[in-house]
């Protein structure tokens, strides 16, 4: 009996760690693919007019948008 108990203690706790990781690499994913489009499309239209952006300010637009998916994407992984 005992056996069997912390054998599903084990399964448990792996599933757990199994949880997290997908959660993990789900908001990555929500949160770094529209950051890098956004960044390509800003960076595409400011070539496009003739004024490109500084990488900087590239880098804070992509920083402030990955920052916000996240936000959004953790709350909405929470709620489950």
């Amino acid at each position: 009996m005992q056996i069997a108990a912390n054998h599903a203690h084990a399964v448990a706790r792996t599933r757990g760690r199994d949880e997290a990781t997908q959660q993990f690499v789900g908001l990555l994913i929500v949160a770094l693919f529209p950051a890098l489009f956004w960044m390509a499309a800003a960076a595409g239209i400011g070539a496009a007019i003739g004024h490109s952006p500084a990488p900087l300010a590239l880098m804070t637009f992509g920083a402030a948008v990955a920052a916000f998916c996240a936000v959004i994407g953790q709350a909405l992984f929470s709620r489950n």
